[in-house]
Formats: structure tokens, C-alpha cells, sequence
């Protein structure tokens, strides 16, 4: 035991369960969960993934690496997102750019689209009817 004891219960913050650590960032959740998800729907570990993203130096990253950016402990340079984002083979925007949950709607629109769900009419298929009768 060392001459000073450490608890680990003082360095928790007062007002949520995340550490106070200057590495951790809002954005960088969004974008991990993001990274965590298309993992996922792929059945892919963080040792696939760290095996599909090399650095541009040579070797990979560690899964642990990969494991903080998920978690959004942890933030990487544009083009290591880039790299993520052609493992994955999906556009870099899907990535980093606003969720469509978060684009703005207005009621009239919900409402349409609610009609059309309970219509059992995919939104595509209604525009394509709409404009032929144009």
C-alpha cells in the first residue's frame, strides 16, 4: 500500500456518472454510437473492425482504440473517421453528419407520413404515384 490512499470514488463527478476528463466529447458519443451500430448490424468485433481500418503509417489500431471512440472517450483525426467509414462502406456523412431523426420537420409532414405508414404505402412508392398523375 502506497503512502497516500487514492479513492477512487473522488475523482467521480458530482453530476453524472462520467468522469471528468478533458478527452471526453458530446459529438464524440454521437459519432461512436454511430461506429458502435454499424458494427453491430455487420456482427462485427472491434478486432474485425481494428483489422479493416489501417493506419496510415502501417499496422492497425487497437481494439481498445476503437473501444474509446465507440464510448466517446476518445477522438481521431478526420481521416481515421474517413478509413471507418470505407470499412464500413458507407458514405463519411453517415458518420459525422446529422441524423435524420434531427432534421426538422413539420407537423403536416408527420402527419403525411403517418397516414402513409398506416396506409401501408412506402413514401417512395407515393411519389412515384404523385407524379404520374402531374
Amino acid at each position: 500500500m502506497g503512502r497516500y490512499q487514492t479513492h477512487v470514488s473522488s475523482f467521480r463527478r458530482k453530476d453524472g456518472p462520467r468522469w471528468s476528463d478533458p478527452y471526453y466529447l458530446e459529438w464524440a458519443i454521437v459519432v461512436g454510437d454511430r461506429i458502435r451500430r454499424l458494427r453491430r448490424d455487420r456482427d462485427w468485433s472491434l478486432i474485425d473492425l481494428t483489422r479493416r481500418v489501417p493506419k496510415p503509417e502501417g499496422g492497425f489500431y487497437s481494439a481498445g482504440h476503437f473501444s474509446r471512440l465507440e464510448r466517446g472517450w476518445a477522438s481521431a483525426p478526420l481521416y481515421v473517421y474517413v478509413k471507418i467509414a470505407e470499412a464500413f462502406e458507407v458514405d463519411p456523412g453517415v458518420l459525422m453528419g446529422p441524423d435524420e431523426v434531427n432534421l426538422g420537420t413539420t407537423a403536416e409532414q408527420r402527419l403525411l407520413l403517418r397516414v402513409l405508414d398506416e396506409a401501408g404505402i412506402a413514401p417512395a412508392t407515393a411519389i412515384v404515384r404523385l407524379t404520374q398523375r402531374i
